[in-house]
């Protein structure tokens, strides 16, 4: 975490935290919910609008973590901002070309390892990594090194074959929490 977050988490330890405003979705974009705006409608407006600043989202990425319940979250100064995770609390970019992959995190984090994998509902890879439970973005699966076997898809990842099972829920087998609320 940034050393002035640190120093405002020090400096105001009991600062409460915030619920249902902040999202991350399937292709790694932060999004503000701004419930109390005026005129807000859930139906509407519920799933938040991207937040575009660069130096925002870079902020948010160095101070995004996982408490000890799989709750992901960002700590904005003294403030634990909780986010609501539409895929998984990382998403994966694919560099380079198999056999030669590299995955980098939205966060900007590089993965060094990759401990299992999984078929999501909607077809999405899930991967449970050194960094945490995450998902491949979709934009970035046919780089990856899949195949079948019998009916078995299997990724070819660090010298390992590792069988995708499949799963309907995400947050169940990764262990996070998709929605956390206070």
């Amino acid at each position: 975490m940034d050393e002035q977050v640190l120093r405002a988490m020090a400096r105001w330890p009991d600062v409460p935290a915030v619920w249902g405003w902040l999202r991350l979705d399937r292709r790694g974009r932060w999004l503000l919910v701004d419930r109390g705006r005026p005129g807000f409608d859930e139906a509407r407006d519920g799933a938040g609008s991207p937040i575009g600043n660069p130096q925002i989202v870079e902020f948010i990425g160095r101070n995004y973590a996982a408490d000890e319940a799989g709750r992901w979250y960002w700590q904005n100064g003294p403030q634990r901002v909780y986010v609501d995770v539409e895929s998984a609390p990382l998403v994966l970019r694919v560099l380079g070309t198999a056999p030669r992959l590299r995955l980098v995190a939205h966060t900007g984090l590089p993965i060094a390892r990759v401990d299992q994998a999984w078929l999501g509902p909607a077809g999405e890879v899930l991967l449970r990594t050194d960094a945490g439970p995450a998902v491949v973005h979709d934009l970035d699966l046919a780089a990856l090194a899949l195949s079948q076997d019998g009916d078995a898809v299997v990724l070819e990842i660090d010298g390992r074959a590792l069988r995708l099972e499949a799963t309907d829920s995400p947050p169940d087998t990764l262990g996070f929490v998709a929605k956390p609320r206070g």
